[in-house]
């Protein structure tokens, strides 16, 4: 009944914030499948968003087609959702249907800038329909308000007593589906250059800019890459920083 809930939790917060709209996502059907296990989620844990930063990610949802509920086995038909309360500001959850049903795999793009940090425990309101030979009707609202928690994290994570020297900051979303966000910090003007390199160390990406003091960004545009793992070097006048990073399916 726990991993029921936690399904629904995320397909809740997907479904109640844009009841009208539908994602232009496509679902993961090579990796993410339901082995056995009722339902599935991929990836299982959503990534930290950080405040003032462009969040994107997607989740492919493949429901389950009965949860056990007083030791009884029930057979669900779909999921209706009735609410989801506290979500982060700035968070909005595009999924590609209103309606969820067993077997299937959906996907649901979370996208926005969040605005205010802090863990945000969902309070999630959802009513399964099940068949019992009348057709499908309700099995009673299910109330689940700590299966997910977003968080939102402070500023991107300059330290503030190195405020002297030069910082590359983590990019965001990692992984990432299309865009990734790579941030640095230039303590005096300087011009920055950016490389993505395969793992077979083939350079995919090159693009420079000139920086003037303070934090800035490079939008990493990785939509035709092959999913898989990346490095980037960050180089400024005197050294250069590498980190890794993975574009999904």
């Amino acid at each position: 009944m726990k991993r029921f809930a936690r399904l629904f939790a995320i397909i809740a917060t997907s479904v109640f914030s844009v009841t009208l709209v539908s994602a232009q996502c496509e679902p993961d059907t090579v990796d993410c499948k339901d082995t056995g296990d009722p339902g599935q989620i991929c990836p299982r844990e959503l990534p930290d968003a950080t405040i003032n930063v462009a969040y994107d990610e997607v989740i492919t949802v493949i429901p389950p087609g009965s949860f056990v509920y007083l030791g009884n086995v029930i057979e669900v038909v779909y999921i209706v959702i009735d609410s989801v309360l506290n979500l982060p500001p700035g968070i909005d959850y595009f999924p590609n249907a209103t309606r969820f049903y067993p077997d299937t795999a959906y996907c649901i793009q979370i996208t926005g800038t969040p605005t205010e940090t802090g863990d945000y425990p969902l309070s999630i309101h959802v009513t399964p329909f099940i068949d019992v030979g009348t057709g499908p009707i309700s099995a009673g609202q299910i109330v689940d308000d700590t299966s997910v928690v977003m968080t939102v994290l402070g500023p991107s994570g300059i330290d503030p007593y190195q405020v002297h020297e030069f910082q590359v900051l983590p990019n965001v979303p990692n992984p990432f589906s299309d865009v990734t966000r790579l941030g640095f910090f230039t303590p005096f003007d300087d011009r920055i250059q950016l490389q993505v390199y395969n793992i077979l160390g083939e350079l995919m990406h090159e693009e420079r800019q000139g920086s003037p003091p303070g934090e800035h960004y490079f939008q990493f545009d990785g939509s035709r890459l092959l999913p898989g793992t990346y490095f980037y070097r960050v180089i400024n006048s005197t050294r250069f920083y590498t980190g890794k990073f993975i574009k999904s399916k």
